[in-house]
């Protein structure tokens, strides 16, 4: 957790921001950021398997079929780790947190494994049935997606590029480039969308913070990098290889689980990491902008009902409406909730707590501590049931 004391000064409101978020990339080395995908190099494009699995998230797909991931689509914690810093610039300590997440709400807790797609083999059949994340709707996967439909109103599939909503993101490109600001903005759009047509929309503590880093992850993960211009860049053609998609302006196909990383492509530097003070800081930006975005809470039944939780409620007074806004508290009440989500999630499967508790302490506890999060010992949920979506789930 080496960078997470580091303070980040005078949070823009992001107008002048570069496409490496709140702490500018300054240098830029082509050997170190050079992500090799060329015949011989081992992380040479391939189309999944039938097996294989793919989820809703085109980095990881596209770190699946590199095999900077395993081709499988099923990862370990080491795996995440390794994959992501070497394919993206991820930060270590944020990836491992965000996968032991995974492997406990939606994965294997005693194989230690999460999915990016759909349900996998446990190493203890009898003793758990793991999901994906692709299967885990309000608990890592969530609603006001940047490219795909909210669950509810897509029969439940919530994995689908809907080509009108890339097209929508595809559009609001400023001299062939996307922001930050970009970004953002159609983050606050699509979010207004399932407000006013989804009856069941939701935001979970966690998984609904999930749609708002995403949107972040675009630029922050997907730009470009030069000598030139070493904050990154990101052009509609990256973005188009990153999310599968092919075919000229007026013809945009969506290809299922081919996303690829561009040839002549540089990830962000090692020394700027995209870690968790860096989320946190750009969630903080986009709360600042639009507040509601971030809010938890959601429609009680009917479009355009949204009504928030009242935070302080849930959390003992722990947390505000007003103070969930403020520094790193939406991302540490994020990754607070999710812990608090693990017993249930792991109901009836016993020989798993030990387990999962150790991880949460090794890989978990250190990033909490890290930002500086308030201690949350009361956590609520019945606030919870005046919300249908809060109970949806499709299964697979």
């Amino acid at each position: 957790m080496r960078n997470l004391k580091r303070q980040i000064p005078n949070l823009p409101l992001s107008q002048n921001e570069g496409n490496s978020g709140p702490i500018d990339s300054l240098t830029f080395s082509a050997s170190e950021q050079y992500v090799n995908t060329q015949s011989g190099s081992g992380h040479e494009y391939q189309d999944p398997g039938p097996n294989d699995k793919r989820g809703p998230c085109p980095g990881l797909n596209a770190a699946a079929n590199h095999n900077f991931l395993p081709r499988s689509g099923v990862p370990n914690i080491q795996q995440t780790v390794n994959g992501l810093a070497a394919a993206y610039g991820f930060g270590q300590e944020f990836a491992a947190a965000l996968s032991v997440i995974a492997i406990a709400l939606t994965g294997d807790p005693l194989g230690q494994r999460w999915s990016i797609g759909g349900p996998f083999s446990p190493a203890l059949p009898l003793l758990s049935s793991p999901r994906g994340i692709s299967f885990s709707h309000n608990s890592y996967e969530s609603d006001a997606s940047i490219v795909r439909q909210d669950a509810y109103l897509n029969n439940g599939d919530a994995v689908s590029v809907i080509l009108s909503r890339f097209q929508d993101l595809y559009a609001k490109a400023e001299n062939n480039e996307f922001t930050l600001d970009i970004l953002r903005t159609h983050n606050k759009e699509v979010h207004d969308y399932s407000v006013a047509n989804n009856p069941y929309f939701f935001q979970a503590p966690f998984a609904g913070l999930v749609p708002p880093i995403a949107h972040h992850f675009v630029v922050n993960l997907m730009s470009n990098h030069s000598a030139e211009r070493p904050n990154g860049f990101l052009t509609r053609e990256v973005l188009k290889s990153f999310f599968a998609i092919s075919g000229p302006d007026n013809a945009l196909v969506w290809n299922r689980g081919k996303e690829r990383i561009p040839d002549n492509w540089y990830r962000r530097p090692s020394s700027n990491p995209y870690d968790a003070a860096r989320a946190g800081a750009d969630v903080a930006i986009l709360a600042t902008r639009y507040p509601s975005v971030v809010r938890v809470g959601g429609n009680t039944g009917t479009t355009n009902s949204f009504v928030g939780v009242n935070v302080g409620d849930i959390t003992g007074g722990v947390y505000t409406a007003t103070t969930l806004l403020q520094g790193n508290n939406a991302l540490c009440f994020a990754f607070q909730a999710a812990q608090q989500g693990i017993p249930d999630a792991l109901r009836g499967v016993v020989s798993a707590i030990g387990p999962i508790v150790a991880l949460v302490a090794q890989f978990i506890n250190p990033v909490t501590s890290s930002l500086n999060c308030p201690a949350l010992n009361t956590f609520n949920q019945s606030a919870f049931n005046q919300y249908p979506g809060a109970s949806y789930n499709p299964t697979p």
